[in-house]
């Protein structure tokens, strides 16, 4: 039996689904049994976070895996969480109301001064104003811990209590990737321990399996950093880098906090962990997982950048902002580029003794794109050269099936990265896509089973709560 490491990443609640069609793809061949970890960022992190909550994935049921999840594909189709979403509707509408008072208070104030002087009325009002604004700002800033909150109460709990980090140790490794800012570095958590090159190894403590995902998924700008007190992971006031990791004389030895953002800062593939596994075990000195593995499998809803005016950069102060949010957007993007390109390298060259396979699952792909790429590559590729042909066989190699999979895909990448609810049919779609793009690509590369009938887009319609329009 292979060993196998899957990486969900992308954005919102369109990675959540990306990445939940394609274990619903894993468990219906049974090579759900081979998977041993599970590495996510950002909204592939809710997808992990999840699946750890609701099943163990690698002991459970195989073909019934879709019955577990179907709560959070219901979710993320008719309810959503977050601008607007039932469970974060308040603050937001009490975020709106303080910052609108403070505006008018302000702007009062400042209309009483110029008519009447600076008196009592106008100082009292433009004190009352800037007062309203501090505590604006202050509500602004605990968007993350509202998440947080929210995450717990739709997705993980158990009889209205948080359920732990810790509680949810599985036979599969389910590592949620974050970024440590003062650093500059990759931080994991996982129920088993929590690891980063400068604090070395250390335990989940009484950390909330929620906040491992909302850290994961702590979109810059979007949502605030979050502090956690070193001492609940690491048995001193801060960690012990000369024990724990392979700097001894790091600052991050004495640090009383970790400053966390999204994983995606650092590595938006989430595949970083399972490369660098062997190179880990070897440098720590306390290695935080024992596992290797033999097939990478990245399933990744980033569908990278398109062309977008940006007519706001025109205006004074808002353009700034709006060039600062597009040039974060690049960069994200880019290092998302060159790790699909050498990804796909890999999978297009016979592996290094020892070295583990792999294979991408990516959101702007037609299920054709693949097995394309092979069916003519029968002197190279013999192997891939027929199971190709096998997966075009099983598509249907016509002009309007491959028309109508173009459409599909075009459709999927082009899913607004957001946490409210995303409807029934883009839902379907994004299943449908994830699990049929599994399929295919994973049968071709690493000679994965391909279902003697693909499931349709019918049968995630179902899961997702009621008929969907052809």
């Amino acid at each position: 039996m292979a060993k196998i490491g899957v990486a969900l990443s992308g954005g919102g609640y369109r990675a959540t689904m990306w990445g939940i069609g394609a274990l619903i793809y894993l468990a219906d061949v049974g090579r759900h049994r081979e998977v041993v970890a599970i590495s996510s960022v950002s909204g592939g992190s809710v997808a992990n976070g999840v699946v750890a909550h609701e099943t163990d994935y690698r002991d459970g049921p195989g073909t019934e895996f879709a019955d577990r999840v179907r709560p959070l594909i219901r979710h993320c189709a008719h309810t959503g969480l977050f601008f607007w979403g039932p469970s974060t509707n308040a603050y937001v509408r009490s975020l709106f109301v303080l910052g609108g008072a403070a505006a008018a208070v302000t702007l009062t104030g400042v209309v009483v001064a110029a008519v009447d002087g600076v008196r009592l009325l106008s100082g009292l009002l433009l004190v009352a104003g800037l007062l309203l604004s501090a505590g604006a700002l202050l509500f602004f800033e605990r968007r993350s811990a509202v998440v947080d909150t929210a995450l717990a109460r739709e997705l993980f709990n158990r009889d209205g209590v948080a359920t732990g980090l810790r509680d949810v140790r599985r036979s599969v490794d389910h590592v949620f990737c974050a970024t440590e800012l003062q650093s500059g570095d990759h931080f994991y958590l996982s129920p088993a321990f929590t690891y980063g090159y400068r604090f070395g190894t250390g335990g989940p403590g009484d950390l909330a399996l929620s906040t491992a995902v909302q850290v994961s998924a702590c979109l810059p700008g979007a949502f605030a950093v979050r502090r956690l007190a070193a001492a609940r992971h690491y048995a001193a006031a801060g960690p012990n880098g000369s024990a724990a990791g392979p700097n001894g004389g790091d600052p991050a030895a004495t640090a009383a906090e970790l400053v966390l953002t999204d994983g995606g800062v650092y590595d938006n593939m989430a595949d970083q962990w399972l490369t660098a596994l062997a190179d880990r075990a070897r440098r720590a000195d306390r290695p935080p997982a024992q596992y290797e593995v033999d097939e990478i499998v990245v399933v990744n809803a980033s569908a990278g950048m398109t062309w977008r005016p940006l007519p706001r950069s025109r205006l004074p102060l808002v353009g700034e902002l709006a060039a600062l949010l597009r040039i974060k957007s690049v960069m994200y993007d880019v290092t998302t580029s060159h790790r699909r390109n050498t990804l796909v390298r890999w999978s297009e060259r016979p592996a290094p003794e020892g070295a583990p396979v792999s294979a991408l699952v990516h959101i702007a792909q037609s299920p054709y794109q693949v097995a394309d790429a092979y069916a003519a590559a029968g002197d190279r590729w013999p192997e891939r050269a027929t199971r190709a042909k096998e997966v075009l066989d099983a598509l249907g190699d016509d002009p309007r099936s491959r028309a109508a999979w173009q459409d599909l895909a075009r459709r999927s990448s082009g899913t607004p990265t957001v946490l409210r609810k995303l409807g029934a049919d883009t839902t379907t779609d994004l299943l449908f896509h994830a699990y049929t793009l599994a399929a295919c690509n994973l049968h071709v590369l690493l000679g994965h089973p391909l279902p003697p009938t693909l499931r349709d887009r019918q049968y995630f319609a179902d899961l997702v709560g009621r008929r969907a329009e052809p």
